[in-house]
């Protein structure tokens, strides 16, 4: 699968440009939540629709930080694959979505598993068993390597999740 980029966005320098940006961001978390609820009732069409109106209208107001309107970009670009995965939609668009959400980065190796996770686990809900097989080792592959330097128990959480979910996968295709 290769290197998946992990990337936070670094704190604004004045208080002013800290506050305008804790507006910004609280508005759009607030609207992200409204949309991902609606999400479930609409079709797939009209949800990167308005995923995507929502991220123009935030990131238009972040011109000054491209280092925020790159996150607010990230976690749509994530909303969108778990999205994708969500409602049905074929292996290549949830494929182009995860590799959309990895060019931009994620916030840590944890986020980067979830996703990769849900692409798993999208894969193989449509067949694709090996290669839902291929990203669950890689995903543990990755947590391994991390969880050799840093402690994290959502990481080692994850890693207990994922090899299970490789157990999974290997009991049903030997059933």
């Amino acid at each position: 699968m290769g290197k998946w980029p992990v990337r936070t966005p670094r704190k604004p320098s004045s208080p002013r440009a800290r506050n305008h940006v804790q507006s910004i961001g609280g508005a759009f978390a607030r609207s992200l939540g409204l949309e991902t609820a609606r999400a479930g009732t609409i079709n797939y069409t009209e949800v990167v629709s308005n995923l995507l109106s929502l991220e123009r209208q935030y990131v238009a107001q972040l011109e000054e930080h491209p280092e925020f309107a790159r996150e607010l970009r990230r976690r749509i670009a994530e909303k969108l694959l778990e999205q994708a995965i969500f409602h049905g939609c074929k292996l290549s668009v949830c494929r182009a979505r995860l590799t959309a959400a990895s060019r931009l980065g994620f916030t840590d190796i944890e986020q980067s598993a979830h996703y990769r996770l849900l692409y798993a686990k999208g894969a193989f809900a449509r067949g694709y068993k090996q290669i839902a097989y291929r990203t669950a080792r890689a995903i543990v592959k990755d947590l391994e390597r991390s969880l050799e330097k840093r402690r994290s128990l959502l990481g080692r959480h994850l890693l207990t999740l994922t090899r299970e979910y490789l157990n999974h996968i290997k009991k049903s295709e030997s059933g």
